[in-house]
Formats: C-alpha cells, sequence, structure tokens
C-alpha cells in the first residue's frame, strides 16, 4: 500500500442518507476522528445532517454542465424520433414504441441501457404467454379488474428491484387493458403481434440512441465539471474565511449551492462514465482520487460553515490558497499534472489544509489516453 492509500483509510466516507442509529455512530466516529486531527474547541460539537434543498436539485438540474440536463435533452429528442417513426408508418398502438424507448433509455449508464433492454424483451414475451393464458378463461367485468389490480401491485412490488420481472407483471396489464377495451373488435393475438412488434421497435431506437449520443458523453465532460467544481470550492473557501459583514450565513450562501450543485454533478458524471460502452478503467481509476479528495474537501468546509467565530485570513493567505486552486483547476482542464503550491495554515482547521494537500498530490501526471 503506498502513502497515498495509507491516507486516504484515514478518512471517513458518509452516506447522503441514514438512519438514526446509524447518524449517532458516525457522530462517535466523527468525534473520534476530531480527537486525532482537530484542536479542542472543535470537540464535542454536535453534528449535524441536512439534506439537500429541493430548489438546489433544481438548479442544479439546469445547470449547463448537469448530467441531467444533458440527458433530458437525449430523452426528448430520441423520444421525439421514436414517436415520429411509430405514427408515420401508422403501427398499432404506434405510443407503445416511444414509450418502450423511453422506459429504455432510463437506464443510468449505457451498461444499464442495455439491461434493460434485454430484460424488456424476455419480460415482453412472458408477459404475453402470461396474458395468454389469463385471457384463455375468457374473463370478464369484475375479474378483469381483479387482475389488471393485482398485476399493477405486482409491478409496483418489482419495479424498483428488478425490471425483468417487472416486466413479467405489467406486459398482460396493458394486453388485458387493451383487450377488454376493445369490446371484442380485435383478437388477442392482434394486440400481442403489436406489443411484441412495437416493443422490440421501441427498445433498438432507444438502445441506438443512447450508445450513439450517450457512450462516450460523460467521461469527456469530467475535466471540465472537476475544474469547476474545484473553482466553486475555492469561492465557497473565500467567503468562509474572510469577512462578509455582519449577519452573513455562510451556510445559506450562493457559492455554497453552487458547490454542492457541482459536486452533485460531478459525482453522477463519474459514476454515468463507469457504464459506458467501453469504459475506460485507467482513465477512471486516474480521476478517482481527485473526486474522492473533493467530495471529501466539501464536506469539510460545508461543515466549518455552519460554524462562528471563523478566523479572517489576510489577503497574502487567501490570494495563496486561490493560487493553488486556479493552479489545480488549469491542470484538470489541460491534462497535466498540477504545479504544488504552498498552502498557508488556517488556524483551527488543519483538515482543510491537508485535504487541498490531498488534492494537489492526487494527479501524478496527465490522464491516460482514451
Amino acid at each position: 500500500m503506498n502513502k497515498r492509500d495509507q491516507q486516504d483509510t484515514t478518512r471517513i466516507l458518509q452516506p447522503e442518507k441514514m438512519e438514526q442509529q446509524v447518524s449517532h455512530l458516525f457522530s462517535i466516529l466523527y468525534n473520534a476522528d476530531a480527537i486525532l486531527n482537530e484542536p479542542k474547541s472543535k470537540i464535542n460539537k454536535s453534528i449535524q445532517f441536512d439534506q439537500v434543498s429541493l430548489k438546489t436539485i433544481f438548479m442544479g438540474a439546469f445547470d449547463k454542465n448537469s448530467i441531467v440536463l444533458i440527458s433530458s435533452i437525449r430523452f426528448g429528442v430520441i423520444t421525439a424520433l421514436a414517436a415520429i417513426l411509430a405514427y408515420e408508418f401508422e403501427f398499432a398502438r404506434s405510443y407503445w414504441v416511444p414509450l418502450s424507448c423511453v422506459a429504455v433509455m432510463s437506464g443510468a449508464t449505457i451498461v444499464a441501457t442495455f439491461h434493460r433492454a434485454i430484460q424488456r424483451f424476455f419480460g415482453t414475451v412472458i408477459g404475453i404467454v402470461i396474458a395468454g393464458f389469463i385471457l384463455s378463461f375468457e374473463p370478464s367485468g369484475f375479474v378483469i379488474a381483479l387482475f389488471i389490480l393485482g398485476l399493477t401491485f405486482f409491478t409496483e412490488l418489482f419495479i424498483v428491484k428488478n425490471y425483468g420481472l417487472a416486466a413479467l407483471f405489467f406486459t398482460p396489464n396493458a394486453l388485458l387493458m387493451a383487450e377488454s377495451t376493445s369490446h371484442h373488435l380485435f383478437s388477442f393475438s392482434y394486440f400481442a403481434q403489436a406489443r411484441f412488434i412495437d416493443i422490440v421497435i421501441g427498445s433498438a431506437i432507444g438502445l441506438i440512441g443512447a450508445y450513439l449520443i450517450g457512450r462516450k458523453t460523460a467521461s469527456s465532460r469530467i475535466p471540465h465539471l472537476l475544474a469547476k467544481t474545484l473553482r466553486s470550492q475555492a469561492q465557497f473557501l473565500m467567503v468562509l474565511f474572510s469577512d462578509q459583514g455582519k449577519g452573513f450565513d455562510a451556510s445559506k450562501s450562493r457559492e455554497r449551492m453552487k458547490m454542492r450543485t457541482n459536486l452533485s454533478n460531478l459525482q453522477t458524471l463519474y459514476n454515468t462514465a463507469s457504464g459506458e460502452i467501453p469504459a475506460n478503467r485507467k482513465v477512471l481509476d486516474h480521476y478517482w482520487p481527485n473526486i474522492y479528495s473533493t467530495k471529501h474537501l466539501g464536506y469539510l468546509l460545508e461543515t466549518y460553515s455552519k460554524e462562528e467565530n471563523r478566523p479572517v485570513l489576510s489577503d497574502e493567505k487567501l490570494a495563496q490558497i486561490l493560487y493553488a486552486f486556479e493552479t489545480m483547476a488549469n491542470a484538470a482542464t489541460r491534462n497535466i499534472a498540477p504545479k504544488q503550491i504552498v498552502i498557508p495554515e488556517i488556524e483551527g482547521y488543519p483538515s482543510i489544509k491537508k485535504e487541498i494537500q490531498f488534492l494537489q498530490s492526487g494527479t501524478e501526471g496527465p490522464c491516460p489516453n482514451k
């Protein structure tokens, strides 16, 4: 184990959501960590876990670098093309084509998209068999309503666990509703054939669109968003340790919201990049130390933003720290090793200096070729 790995093991990772008992356990861990790394004034203080506000999530989704915005545009374009093709060729139940397209593209990554397509295909085939078996008894009235109720219940039960299992229930559900509302104008084989063809075509459109548009979107944007995240952290740090006037609440500042948005986007972008085809493990491993350190620094800054009586750094110290962040941001954008800048002491907050030093040393050289 190298020095970097040994240092990383001393830091505590925090889950986004936790139960009360787990939250209490983390409080104990943070107090133990404070005993080792923080001055006495910081020990035995309560640890507060707050949730990201709806406004922060909403505004972050419309950031130009947000993977959510990119995915939404991709969804809209590909779904519109699927709908145009379905209605142009006059498929029976043509709305099933864009619906299948959206269902397939709902996977978080390209790999997940392929998995959903396979699960939807086999789930549809088996679901058609189940629907045929149910309709062979010629149910009517309340019996059909009970079947629809049961199938809907099992669909909602399994949809979050396994999409393939859910497809076994929502496929016969759709066929039962289609056949029961047709007043016997069309046979079951008509709806089964239409369902199968529309599912296959919609899934194929979703797969092709996701692969062509999104296979390298995430990984290519990591350097830029990493640089943007570092700059937002520099801005928030400056707000924390400079004189902002009486009554200023750093924990509710725009700089904090911007940093949280960038951190969330960066983590989502990295997770999406890990599911690209093909996924370049060397590139992902190269960026991970920086992303990990950036997240930990963000946690530290947010924690200290809730404290009062923070020291006000001199202009020289702030300039030195901002210069270090800008050097790291430029290095990330230009794919070069960052210059090692001396980080000044922040009285009472040694962990911030330590984490910035981790960030500077996290990139040992240029990113491997993709």
